[in-house]
């Protein structure tokens, strides 16, 4: 069942990269599934030379040693081929199945939103949100004519800045004292490096 961006709501920081996050991690636990037991993925993957760095990662800690060592030794015969083929490919030419299904699901979630934003009642919602990232703000930013909606997004952002700088302040001051009874704050400096730079490994 697919998804919708009001999954983010509840959540704390950027709700775009939130059902993202959720969206990748599903595909990849089904993904490694897959790699285990069905041959043509995994030469659809070899093909395209396995994942990205990062993604390379995350599979490797999501899944077992064995479900990735049978996809390696599949890299490593087809390296071997190209060596002696003289055909070695280039280390840059990888076509992350992960980062295309990301993607494709991230250009899902911005229109979405871009179909949503004209709803009032939608807006109260996203309000009480801690809103998007600087990445995601900048892309729907783009997709948008209107220059209400535009003006809504900005105001809004502006607004979720101006109560997370509060929360940051707040964190400080009570990591700085004795009293470190922690409220909403506790978890304010991790909303902002995603508010900053959106969830790990978003390009």
């Amino acid at each position: 069942m697919e998804r919708s961006l009001k999954a983010g709501f509840e959540y704390r920081g950027c709700i775009l990269c939130y059902v993202l996050d959720k969206d990748e991690t599903d595909f990849m636990v089904h993904l490694q599934y897959q790699i285990a037991k069905e041959e043509k993925i995994r030469q659809d993957l070899v093909s395209s030379s396995g994942f990205c760095n990062f993604h390379f990662y995350q599979m490797a800690r999501l899944t077992s040693p064995k479900v990735i060592a049978v996809l390696t030794k599949e890299l490593v015969e087809r390296e071997t081929r190209e060596i002696k083929n003289g055909s070695l490919g280039s280390v840059e030419e990888t076509d992350c199945a992960v980062c295309q299904y990301v993607k494709k699901r991230e250009e899902f979630y911005l229109e979405e939103l871009r179909v949503f934003l004209p709803d009032k009642s939608f807006q109260n919602e996203y309000e009480s949100t801690d809103g998007l990232c600087r990445v995601h703000l900048k892309r729907v930013l783009d997709l948008l004519n209107e220059n209400d909606l535009r003006r809504f997004l900005l105001t809004t952002q502006t607004m979720q800045l101006k109560l997370l700088r509060m929360e940051l302040e707040t964190f400080i001051s009570k990591v700085r004292s004795t009293f470190r009874d922690m409220g909403a704050e506790k978890n304010s400096w991790s909303v902002a490096v995603q508010k900053w730079v959106g969830k790990m490994g978003l390009s």
